[in-house]
């Protein structure tokens, strides 16, 4: 059965950044890169490549390579000398005159073998380090999540320090509207994004909402949470100056919480959300309030008269 592109993309790049290692050490292979998604590919014999990535397609191989990664399709090699293959949710055919001169990695794939074919190699089976790499990938990602949200948060404490306090404080104050103003913007607003989005015109907008509004809502009422958060730990409630204190404290007391298993992903969306539930209670109100009048200015008594 073959796997979404999704899955079959990050297995590809995994795959290849364990792989690839392999190039650096130098063959009589070209160091041609050669990438099909969706599709077949054909390699004559007398063919260099360095490394060939089919993704949701089969590979017909009779040429020389140093990496050949097959994702959800089939990799029939024949007569062909390859130094490390690598098929994910497919088929290795190895045909007559087949040389491996290094592994082959097979993750939920199958394997034949010509007689005249010959791995010089080991064969193995499983996720093995594809596991790591993923494991990696994930811990880089996490870190620059991390990063990206302490700094924010400091970025936010210094250019709109009341607006930071103030809308945290709703979340305290005002649980009750703030979690329905988070159920109008997490699911009246994008379901008026699908509605848009039927619509040729409305096409910019919607998507408008749901790549650029709805994340930067999320993005932002994460950090006014971890500052409310933060003048919880640090008892910083005097509302004098730039929080930074309390942003910082707060914003590492969720990276901390998000990294636990489980737990975290639930904690942060609850932060997320009760965070940008407050900013769209703000919003709302500010929609809701009638202009303000400005005073009639007071009258100016007439100057005194000499004689």
């Amino acid at each position: 059965m073959r796997k979404p592109l999704v899955f079959t993309l990050v297995a590809a790049l995994l795959l290849v950044l364990v792989a690839a290692p392999a190039v650096a050490e130098g063959t009589d292979s070209d160091d041609s890169v050669l990438v099909r998604v969706d599709g077949d590919v054909t390699v004559p014999a007398g063919e260099a490549h360095g490394i060939v990535v089919v993704i949701d397609g089969d590979l017909d191989f009779e040429g020389t390579a140093t990496t050949i990664v097959v994702v959800s399709g089939k990799a029939d090699l024949v007569g062909a000398t390859v130094e490390t293959l690598v098929v994910v949710d497919g088929v290795a055919d190895l045909g007559a005159d087949t040389r491996v001169t290094g592994d082959v990695h097979l993750i939920e794939s199958d394997i034949f073998r010509a007689p005249t074919a010959t791995v010089e190699g080991s064969i193995e089976s499983g996720t093995g380090d594809f596991s790591r790499g993923f494991w990696l990938l994930g811990f880089l990602f996490m870190l620059g999540w991390a990063v990206m949200t302490i700094l924010a948060g400091l970025v936010l404490a210094a250019v709109a320090p009341q607006f930071a306090r103030r809308t945290g404080r709703t979340i305290t104050t005002n649980l009750g509207p703030t979690v329905v103003s988070g159920l109008v913007l997490w699911i009246v607003v994008p379901i008026v994004g699908i509605i848009l989005f039927a619509t040729l015109i409305g096409i910019p907008t919607a998507l408008t909402i749901w790549f650029a509004l709805m994340p930067a809502m999320a993005l932002i009422g994460l950090l006014v949470a971890g500052v409310r958060v933060g003048e919880y730990i640090t008892g910083g409630t005097e509302g004098i100056g730039h929080p930074y204190l309390a942003a910082l404290t707060g914003t590492v007391a969720l990276v901390i919480a998000g990294a636990i298993p489980f737990v975290g992903p639930i904690v942060i969306a609850v932060a997320g959300f009760l965070g940008s539930g407050a900013l769209a209670l703000h919003a709302f109100r500010a929609m809701s309030q009638e202009p303000s009048t400005p005073a009639p200015p007071a009258p100016v008594p007439p100057a005194p008269t000499t004689n």
